[in-house]
């Protein structure tokens, strides 16, 4: 493949398929409840995106801006700086933390520390990847699209220094193969 990546595991059909599938379950478990989103930037933008196209009912949405890499590593830094915080109030409210992807943990497992501190009514976690293989920090998510082996992915919102966010595919970096 072009630009260096190498192969694409999860296609643009399949991805399409999985968020409209996963936007139905959210609505059976949250349209006579209320929902706010609070989706993790810049990760989980694309995905965010879809979803919430294809839920029936009025969310409310914030986001929260974390970062874990140092520019072009593929390690994540071992602490997780949170850039923005939310600026909607929570308070009794069922929220949803949607995020790119689940590895070690410390990122979301931080920024649900920081919802619990705002007393909403609930907090659930929806990825669009889990990797297992990584995590660090005991962090289940309740809504998961696709779980992944250990492998460097980028595309439909995932990045390697801030590029390949905007491919409509997930893929393997291909010189981290």
């Amino acid at each position: 493949m072009e630009n260096g990546i190498g192969e694409v595991l999860i296609t643009e059909a399949e991805i399409k398929h999985k968020v409209s599938e996963l936007a139905q379950r959210l609505t059976v478990d949250y349209e006579h409840k209320g929902l706010t989103i609070i989706g993790i930037l810049n990760g989980s933008l694309i995905f965010l995106s879809d979803l919430i196209r294809h839920i029936p009912f009025p969310v409310r949405i914030d986001t929260i801006r974390a970062n874990a890499y140092a520019g072009d590593s593929i390690f994540p830094k071992g602490e997780v700086d949170i850039i923005n915080s939310i600026s909607l109030s929570i308070k009794d409210e069922h929220v949803l933390i949607v995020d790119d992807i689940l590895d070690t943990g410390k990122t979301l497992s931080k920024i649900v520390q920081i919802i619990e501190k705002h007393n909403p009514l609930s907090i659930e976690v929806c990825v669009l990847l889990n990797k297992a293989a990584r995590r660090e920090v005991e962090i289940v998510p309740d809504y998961c699209c696709f779980e992944i082996e250990n492998e460097f992915v980028v595309g439909y919102g995932l990045d390697f220094d801030n590029k390949y966010r905007n491919l409509p595919y997930i893929a393997v970096l291909g010189e981290y193969r």
